[in-house]
């Protein structure tokens, strides 16, 4: 998969504007669930484990319900088994609880239930839900951690500082300012400087973050926040290769359990995470449903790169498109958690170094005045 660039081309402002109007809903509601995506990943390996047990859906239902410390997906699955006991199909069941399985989760099972092969989808279930929880949580510790981190030690340093400056002013008053190390003549100028401006930097800490908050609300604040991250520096890369990553794993899960590639495609564009890679997806899905054969549309909103065409046609004809794009997905996911890593690993480094120095400048100055006074 290429490294897809929305909003670089003309169709790339097209898609910023058909992702705008669509309904923002579905998005914000898959991001808001409150149950985490590898929990759902283990629920899915053990309804798969009981399946094949020889448990009855209900049974199994049942049992993960006593086995599950989540109260929210406790009663999620009561009520699916209470709705698949009054004969209910599973799919239309979990459909009652949007709040816990994603449009993935339900198309998915649905498909498995109705072709009698449930266990197996509930185990590729598994595989695709952890790792999308992988890739999220590898990301965030690439990019949000290292930030959140490094602000949080600067905060303490700074308001460490700002409590340490009153009290070592006794030992000024006594102590030739010339026989000061000069580390302890800078630790005590940031003393100052951070006492004098902790009040400043706490009021614009806490004005920026309301002020963010306000700004990513809605359907524009969600374009610019996912517009901001697609295109950043270094990180921007990262993120469009979990875009595309996501769509290639989730189109190619949902076609190989036998549903129609345009449905795929219109549940990986509502669970993708970002109205760009939505946009892009619902564009190509428009193009499909008007003629245009699925890899040509692909490769027009940049989801695919032209080379891949023909291998996609060709699993077309072979009636194996869900597995090819599984595979490519895989591939995908692989390299895309060694950038992860790679990048992950040098943000806590130089986080780790940058907030080391600056306490050990700290206390080697506070040290020096603590000796010099002896």
């Amino acid at each position: 998969m290429h490294n897809w660039r929305p909003g670089y081309s003309d169709s790339g402002s097209k898609l910023v504007q058909q992702a705008i109007s669509l309904p923002s809903q579905p998005l914000l509601k898959s991001n808001g669930a409150r149950v985490k995506p590898e929990e759902l990943s283990r629920l899915a390996g053990l309804f798969a484990a009981k399946l094949k047990a020889g448990l009855s859906l209900g049974q199994a239902l049942y049992a993960l319900s006593v086995e599950s410390k989540n109260p929210r997906l406790v009663a999620a699955l009561k009520g699916t088994k209470a709705s698949v006991d009054e004969g209910r199909p599973l799919g239309e069941a979990l459909r009652d609880y949007p709040e816990v399985f994603d449009e993935i989760t339900v198309a998915l099972l649905g498909a498995g239930e109705k072709s009698n092969r449930l266990p197996i989808e509930l185990q590729r279930l598994s595989a695709y839900l952890g790792t999308t929880a992988k890739i999220a949580l590898g990301l965030s510790g690439a990019t949000t951690r290292p930030l959140v981190g490094f602000g949080a030690g600067m905060l303490i340093l700074l308001v460490g500082l700002a409590l340490a400056a009153p009290r070592v002013e006794p030992f000024l008053r006594g102590l030739p300012e010339r026989e000061w190390p000069v580390a302890t003549h800078l630790a005590i100028q940031v003393s100052h400087v951070a006492r004098s401006i902790l009040p400043v930097v706490l009021a614009v800490v806490a004005l920026a973050y309301a002020s963010f908050r306000l700004l990513v609300r809605g359907d524009k604040g969600l374009l610019w926040r996912n517009g901001v991250l697609l295109q950043a520096p270094i990180i921007g890369s990262l993120w469009r290769a979990k875009a595309v990553a996501h769509f290639t794993r989730t189109t190619g899960v949902l076609v190989a359990a036998g549903i129609p590639v345009l449905e795929a495609m219109e549940s990986a564009a509502m669970t993708a995470g970002n109205v760009a890679v939505r946009g892009a997806v619902l564009l190509a899905a428009d193009k499909v449903s008007k003629g245009r054969d699925l890899p040509t549309a692909l490769a027009e909103v940049g989801l695919v790169s032209r080379s891949e065409i023909n291998t996609m046609r060709a699993a077309e004809r072979r009636g194996t498109l869900g597995e090819t794009l599984m595979k490519d997905a895989e591939a995908a996911d692989a390299d895309l958690l060694r950038r992860i890593n790679r990048v992950k690993n040098a943000a806590q480094s130089a986080t780790i170094l940058l907030l080391g120095l600056l306490i050990a400048g700290a206390l080697l100055g506070f040290v020096g005045l603590a000796l010099a006074s002896h």
